[in-house]
């Protein structure tokens, strides 16, 4: 199809006063039909290359956050619970030391102690755990925006001339561009250089 329409080209533009128009017409026709398939195939190819590249790590991206929020809500609950079962441990002797009882208290600190200890180790084990779960999903959330960041030179350049700033529709003119540039300037090369002087 590209070597019809450049030699169809090339030919009219060679003899162009010798063709009846007729033929000029449909050899026209046919060379921008030619051309508008080639446009709608390369802007097809061009879009998908964009739209699944991006969509497909915004796509893991998101994934893996939902992932990462789940587990960040079980650690927190189980934080928590640990939290709360450490109060009720000290709030206990508190009580004991409170009323008086001073054997009391120190006996009920003397059983809890394993226990509390027990509970206050797993407490940071679970707490550091919460803090790498938030600390991955921070690195998640960052490698996200610089997808973002990824269309920052076109969303610039859109800016610049007073466009629409959002980075899809700039892309897709941009893609539109270089697309309605390719062919026209590949047959108008080729006419330039059959034409005769």
């Amino acid at each position: 199809m590209e070597g019809a329409k450049l030699v169809t080209a090339g030919w009219l533009a060679r003899r162009w006063r010798g063709t009846a128009w007729v033929w000029r017409f449909v050899l026209a026709v046919l060379v921008a039909g030619l051309a508008i398939i080639n446009a709608a195939g390369v802007y097809a190819q061009l879009v998908a290359a964009h739209v699944g590249e991006r969509g497909a790590a915004q796509s893991a991206i998101e994934t893996q956050d939902a992932a990462l929020a789940a587990r960040i809500e079980v650690a927190a609950h189980g934080v928590a619970d640990l939290d709360r079962r450490l109060d009720q441990i000290d709030t206990a002797i508190e009580e004991a030391a409170k009323r008086g009882r001073t054997n009391a208290a120190l006996s009920a600190i003397a059983e809890q102690r394993k226990a509390r200890e027990a509970l206050s180790g797993q407490r940071q084990r679970e707490g550091a755990a919460l803090a790498d779960l938030k600390t991955e999903r921070a690195a998640l959330s960052a490698k996200g925006r610089r997808i973002e960041t990824e269309a920052a030179p076109i969303r610039y350049v859109a800016e610049l001339i007073g466009s629409d700033t959002d980075s899809e529709q700039a892309i897709r003119w941009l893609i539109a561009l270089m697309v309605l540039c390719c062919d026209p300037l590949a047959i108008a090369l080729t006419a330039a250089a059959s034409a005769r002087r």
